[in-house]
């Protein structure tokens, strides 16, 4: 049995958090349930989501084709 890292609980069933590692009961198993710090990372909207849109070419599809 593993016991939770923010309540200590002992739990049959745990979760490990995918985002700081820790080991939480069911009630805790949410990140913003045991005060992740893992949810800073994901509250940064510049850091996490990459487009994959290089913004330095001019004129690609959006902009229309020259003829």
């Amino acid at each position: 049995m593993a016991t939770c890292d923010e309540c200590g609980e002992y739990e049959n069933l745990p979760y490990q958090c995918k985002r700081c590692g820790q080991t939480f009961c069911a009630e805790h198993r949410l990140p913003e349930n045991h005060n992740c710090p893992g949810l800073a990372e994901w509250d940064d909207p510049g850091g996490v989501f990459d487009s994959g849109f290089d913004e330095s070419v001019e004129g690609g599809a959006a902009g229309g084709a020259a003829r």
